[in-house]
């Protein structure tokens, strides 16, 4: 039987190379490990000595939950960050250039010329962010992650998967279409061949008929047989990779696409990006696409990949295009105190925190930042008028352009062909703008206090937000139907229904991957209780761009156990509350592994109203 392990193959199934995603020697790890949730996806840990030993255990289920990749600023982000970099290009239209005749306080820092060509007007007069990124979409290097996360997913549980080898393309939506075809043709001959009503004939003729008569009856056993046997062995191939579920944005619906690609692996359909609608890619001075790319550039609309089994809406409200509001178990947001009283609040805990600790934090910088743009000592004013002053959120803003913009940067065919030069100079230069250190202990504590406070440990309706998930884990794990009273965020229609909802079975999925945004991550892997009330919720770690949370169940010497990995680290039962267990177990590596029975005794909440009637309270009531 296949041992569980978490190291990965250097090879994979299919004897080709696992994707590999950046190293330190392109993104520096001081940097792009501590930028909390735009930080690209890394593992958490190098679980190479972690691994549960060979013959010890085997999987056989997975429930994952998993981020979109990474993408380029949303809506919101982006019209924030065209305000401050057209202020930045106004302000530096009055500075000039660093020369023996200039104080240094009144010109630009020479280290910081690139930023006159990166804000300088353009048509649509938005600082010159336009042309660089996109809006909302996940960039090429996201649609990468996506796939390497499949990829890594079939690597790690292939033997959940029988006969996967024979099935590989089978999953890609472009090959159905081929075998429908084929199967709809079978039929037509079936049809014609089959359905043609006897013909009367003399005496005669009568033998000869009788011939051909036995001959078409068992050309139509055939054909029957043939079409059957192929309609159901389509049937049961499909049941051969994971059931995949995303919410309905439209990165995260891609981001399954890609995943679902990556899973297959064919060699019949290597990565190929989709060109991002919203920005050109790749940037002007980057990298062009390679030649033999360019004739099979797929269309936006990515037609040719694979699709997800269930797509749930995030609609808010019906509206005139037709989108439907609905529960959503992966984009909640039918929480009415958490609506009204965290997300998007600025009088919230988490909004407060956050502009404190940024104020007091950014102060070093503004000023640095303030002398370097060619801002006189003294003030923000001189004789030509208004200068630049950089408020923290400003500051903190140009922070998540390091991210942003070097994520549009990454050429993702330099690493699936391992040519480092099409990755040089990918960070942007943005990142230049900060010292080393001002990530770590600025921009990523920011951004911790802002998720831990607005969406995990200490938020109090973290919990309500992560019952409906939990609730879905906690039966399949159980084989039994979800607790649909209150509905919570869970989608009636879509649970009530096998077809799309399915429990584990020999013959169906035993692997389960839902895909939805960090916002939704958050309060789902806090309420699990991994770690100790002293821990430090690090965002960068828990909720990076493809941050994913895993959740096996194992079968070790005829006992049933649960393993929960956090971006590949292992979550250890000796930390938090997520398994009181009374006795050491006589496994080795114990320390990762949770007897089922432990595991769902301090989940029984998930299934009871109190968590989620904390949404209804009236605002300023105690444990709001």
């Amino acid at each position: 039987m296949p041992a569980i392990t978490s190291g990965l193959a250097s090879v994979g199934a299919s004897g080709s190379p696992i994707p590999h995603l950046p190293n330190t020697a392109i993104l520096p790890s001081h940097i792009f490990h501590n930028l909390g949730q735009y930080s690209p996806w890394f593992p958490a840990s190098n679980l190479t000595d972690d691994a549960v030993p060979v013959d010890a255990c085997e999987v056989t289920f997975v429930s994952q939950l998993e981020r979109h990749g990474s993408r380029y600023p949303t809506g919101g982000a982006y019209k924030e960050l065209r305000k401050t970099l057209r202020q930045i290009a106004k302000h530096l239209d009055h500075v000039p250039r660093a020369t023996k005749d200039v104080k240094p306080t009144d010109g630009l820092d020479p280290q910081l010329e690139w930023l006159r060509h990166w804000v300088e007007s353009k048509k649509t007069e938005d600082g010159g962010l336009r042309n660089r990124l996109g809006n909302s979409e996940l960039t090429p290097y996201g649609q990468y992650e996506a796939y390497s996360s499949g990829r890594r997913f079939y690597e790690q549980y292939a033997h959940l998967f029988e006969d996967q080898e024979e099935a590989l393309i089978d999953v890609n939506t472009d090959y159905q279409v081929t075998m429908d075809s084929k199967q709809a043709r079978s039929s037509s001959l079936l049809e014609a061949v089959c359905s043609a009503p006897e013909v009367s004939a003399s005496s005669n003729t009568w033998s000869t008929l009788h011939l051909l008569s036995s001959i078409r009856q068992a050309v139509c056993h055939l054909l029957s047989t043939s079409s059957s046997s192929s309609s159901a062995h389509a049937s049961h191939k499909h049941t051969e990779r994971p059931f995949v579920r995303a919410s309905g944005a439209d990165r995260v619906v891609t981001t399954s696409r890609f995943w679902l690609q990556g899973f297959a692996h064919s060699p019949h359909k290597p990565f190929r990006h989709a060109p991002p609608e919203s920005a050109p890619w790749p940037q002007k001075g980057r990298p062009v696409v390679f030649d033999d790319l360019k004739s099979g550039k797929p269309h936006r609309r990515i037609h040719n990949l694979p699709k997800p089994d269930v797509i749930i809406p995030e609609a808010r409200k019906s509206d005139k295009l037709g989108q439907t509001a609905s529960n959503n178990t992966l984009d909640v947001y039918t929480c009415s105190a958490f609506e009204r009283d965290y997300r998007d609040n600025a009088q919230s805990p988490a909004a407060h925190k956050t502009a404190t600790f940024a104020h007091n934090a950014t102060a070093a910088i503004r000023a640095r930042l303030a002398s370097q743009l060619g801002v006189r000592r003294g003030g923000s004013k001189d004789r030509r008028g208004e200068r630049i002053h950089l408020e923290p959120r400003q500051v903190l803003q140009l922070f998540s352009l390091c991210a942003f913009d070097t994520a549009a940067r990454l050429d993702p065919y330099g690493l699936l062909r391992n040519d480092v030069e099409r990755n040089q100079d990918a960070v942007s230069p943005f990142c230049s703008l900060f010292r080393p250190e001002d990530f770590q202990s600025i921009y990523e504590v920011t951004t911790d206090i802002e998720k831990d406070y607005g969406f995990a440990a200490h938020n109090p309706l973290h919990k309500a937000l992560a019952t409906p998930w939990l609730r879905e884990l906690v039966a399949r794990l159980e084989s039994r139907s979800p607790v649909m009273t209150p509905p919570t965020s869970i989608n009636t229609t879509l649970d009530a229904d096998r077809a799309t909802f399915p429990m584990p079975s020999a013959k169906g999925p035993r692997a389960f991957v839902d895909f939805t945004h960090d916002n939704q991550l958050a309060p789902v892997i806090a309420a699990l209780e991994l770690w100790d009330e002293d821990h430090e919720w690090v965002t960068s770690l828990t909720t990076p761009f493809s941050g994913r949370l895993t959740v096996e169940r194992l079968e070790c010497a005829g006992e049933a156990y649960i393993r929960i990995l956090v971006n590949s680290q292992p979550a250890h039962v000796s930390n938090g509350n997520w398994c009181p267990v009374s006795k050491k177990s006589h496994l080795p590596d114990s320390d990762q592994l949770c007897p089922l029975s432990a595991f769902l005794g301090p989940l029984t909440w998930v299934d009871q109203p109190n968590e989620w009637n904390k949404c209804y309270a009236r605002k300023g009531r105690k444990g709001d």
